[in-house]
């Protein structure tokens, strides 16, 4: 089961008190409520630091924190809990921030989507890939992973002590040989297709040498990017929460009205079909354009708050969604049936359309069934739709 994102920023009370306003019709307080958390900077980061077990991960992680391997708290080096348990350890030198300890990558016997499955892969909000020797291909994988979902990581050579030593034992310059080991790592990178990520050759047992206190820096520096990208990939999901309990009482609704359908399509228009779906489909559209509406005024009061004039806010949050294949066919295949019974009522015995053989009530079935179904779906579009524009919304406001 997927972790909530809401809670992952939020408290019990604030999440369900999110959840409460928003069904209220407080769409631009929990956007402004989101704004607050996300400028205050208060934004808990999980560092996921993951490659094939024995590259070191565990060392970088307790010498990135200052400890050794026998002190208490730190990561176990080499031990089965370190090799089949994600751990969380804080990192005292930014705050809100843990690097988890994840299991190696060729240590759990799962083939890559179930290993990524286990560890929860989409949960953390950066990634640093540990490796040594050479690139390998769960690195590549990895990596791809990585940048499909939008967000950033560090690329290490671990044990580059090693590499040193193999250097000089063959005569290599090692400025050159740490050249070449860069050089292999961007290659292997435009190989699989992945924008290199910056790329650090370490030894996790020396903390003032080769690229450590850069790498330090450089992770001190993107801090702010990094939690700021972290929040702005967490907004589809965490408005989906908030939007949940409103959207299950507006889906119980829509299956009403679109059940209705079918007895009073008896009474209004039994002949046309599609008079009724018309008219459903119009009203209830209506109905959820005055349950999620946002005001001029509050959009007012949001262009205020975030400093965006309310034309670009609006622009935002009415771009077209991208058209939805799944829901347009049956669609247009359920209209087509609600006309097909339509014209058969119409034109009567003498037409191309003779049902001689078939009752009035099975012939209104094969118009109402087809009715509802249009009716239900047209309108779950539409709430669809709507959220989707807070959501954009939200978006614009946060961006």
């Amino acid at each position: 089961m997927a972790q909530s994102v809401l809670y992952k920023y939020f408290s019990d009370v604030e999440a369900k008190s999110l959840q409460t306003g928003y069904s209220n019709g407080e769409v631009v307080k929990a956007i402004l409520r989101l704004k607050r958390v996300m400028d205050s900077g208060n934004v808990p980061i999980k560092i996921a630091v993951l490659g094939d077990g024995g590259a070191g991960k565990s060392t970088f992680i307790n010498t990135m924190r200052g400890v050794r391997s026998g002190d208490q708290g730190a990561a176990p080096v080499g031990g089965y809990e370190a090799s089949v348990n994600p751990v969380g350890y804080p990192y005292p030198s930014l705050p809100n921030v843990q690097l988890w300890d994840l299991p190696g990558s060729n240590s759990l016997g799962f083939e890559m989507s179930r290993y990524l499955k286990q560890v929860q892969f989409e949960s953390y909000d950066f990634y640093i890939i540990v490796s040594q020797s050479r690139f390998r291909e769960s690195d590549g994988e990895l990596s791809k992973k990585i940048q499909q979902q939008g967000k950033g990581f560090y690329y290490i050579r671990s044990k580059i002590d090693n590499d040193a030593f193999s250097m000089q034992m063959q005569g290599t310059d090692f400025g050159e040989g740490q050249r070449q080991i860069r050089q292999d790592c961007l290659n292997n990178f435009h190989r699989v297709s992945v924008e290199p990520p910056p790329i650090f050759l370490i030894s996790g047992l020396e903390v003032t040498g080769y690229d450590f206190p850069k790498l330090q820096s450089a992770l001190a520096s993107d801090f702010q990017k990094i939690k700021s990208t972290a929040f702005r990939l967490a907004i589809p999901r965490m408005m989906q929460e908030i939007q949940r309990p409103r959207r299950q009482m507006l889906m119980w609704r829509i299956g009403l009205w679109a059940l209705l359908t079918v007895p009073l399509g008896v009474l209004l228009a039994p002949r046309f079909p599609l008079f009724t779906a018309a008219l459903f489909m119009v009203s209830g559209w209506m109905y959820l354009r005055r349950q999620l509406g946002v005001s001029e005024r509050e959009l007012g009061t949001l262009s205020g708050a975030v400093g965006k004039p309310v034309s670009q806010l609006k622009a935002d949050m009415d771009r077209p969604s991208p058209r939805n294949w799944q829901v347009l066919v049956p669609k247009l295949l359920l209209g087509t049936m609600a006309l097909g019974c339509t014209v058969a009522w119409c034109t009567g015995r003498d037409s191309l359309f003779r049902w001689p053989s078939v009752s009035p009530v099975p012939r209104w079935l094969c118009g109402a069934v087809p009715t509802m179904a249009l009716t239900f779906l047209f309108l779950k579009d539409s709430l669809d739709s709507r959220l989707r524009s807070d959501e954009l919304l939200t978006n614009s406001a946060l961006d």
